[in-house]
């Protein structure tokens, strides 16, 4: 009887210690998760801006969006402490660089490391003139001292280490790409977060998808995807279907979303619906949309 008591009692106590035991890795697995936030439009331009926020609290900045949206990106780097550990600029559109831009003006900003890959200021007037206004608004911000000491350019599969998140670098600049030459020449970053991973495309064009799955292949796989160029006219499919996301990030306005232009849906140019029929084929599961404002995503 004594014998069948004390097996009682071990068996008892066996059961305590396993359940504290679980109790306390849940508490710490509930708690141990990463922010990605998505930035919403400030106005009625298309933009880009991400953030994500490490365990620790580092800050890492993914562009930003247009000089229209730096006040609220701004706001974020100061509630989080006033210090950017990480800034990668897919490539100096506007619309990508221009929060950038007023940003790094903020001496009260600490921004320790800025990553871009980018051509000669004269390659970008060549081959997209219409576009020299952005060139001619980013090209003086990156040229100054100050900021050019903590400009790196990477160089494709470099890993960078920000605290217990990491950043590989899969495409950057293509100077032999001259057809929508901007955007195909964004930087392309793969971000390990935890158990997933996250694919920042930029505005990817066709040619540079094409490169891309020539000399990443299977690395292009990512749970996550920053679907390229705001949702339309942006990576082909056949990227898209290398990635197999179960997550989309749509840095895109409800007028490209409904392919909306004069106020009808579908009376536009844009393919936003297209793009959203293959994600409906790969089964995506969710999708974040920078129109339904602010919204900020825990990853485990």
């Amino acid at each position: 009887m004594k014998e069948k008591k004390k097996i009682v009692k071990i068996s008892i106590i066996t059961i305590l210690i396993i359940c504290i035991v679980f109790s306390i890795f849940y508490i710490k697995r509930r708690n141990d998760y990463i922010i990605l936030t998505e930035f919403s439009p400030c106005s009625a331009r298309q933009m880009m801006g991400y953030a994500i926020k490490t365990i620790n609290g580092k800050i890492i900045i993914i562009d930003g969006g247009t000089t229209d949206d730096a006040g609220q990106l701004e706001k974020y780097i100061v509630d989080n402490g006033s210090k950017v550990d990480a800034w990668f600029i897919t490539h100096p559109h506007s619309d990508h660089a221009g929060a950038f831009e007023i940003i790094s003006q903020n001496e009260n900003i600490d921004i320790e490391k800025i990553y871009m890959s980018v051509n000669d200021k004269q390659w970008y007037i060549e081959n997209e003139p219409s576009r020299q206004d952005d060139i001619d608004m980013f090209f003086p911000v990156i040229e100054q001292e100050r900021i050019k000491e903590k400009i790196v350019e990477p160089q494709i599969n470099d890993t960078i280490r920000i605290d217990n998140v990491t950043a590989k670098i899969l495409g950057v600049k293509n100077p032999e790409i001259t057809t929508n030459s901007i955007n195909n020449s964004s930087m392309v970053i793969k971000f390990a977060v935890n158990q997933k991973d996250i694919l920042f495309l930029g505005d990817t064009g066709t040619e540079s998808s094409e490169k891309l799955i020539k000399n990443q292949g299977e690395n292009l796989r990512a749970d996550i995807v920053q679907v390229a160029h705001h949702g339309q006219a942006g990576a082909t499919e056949e990227l898209y279907k290398i990635v197999k996301p179960e997550i989309c990030l749509w840095p895109t306005t409800q007028r490209i979303w409904e392919n909306n232009m004069y106020g009808t849906e579908d009376d536009g140019p844009w393919t936003t619906k297209e793009t959203r029929k293959w994600m409906e084929d790969l089964k995506v599961k969710v999708n974040y949309l920078a129109f339904n404002g602010v919204q900020n995503i825990k990853i485990f």
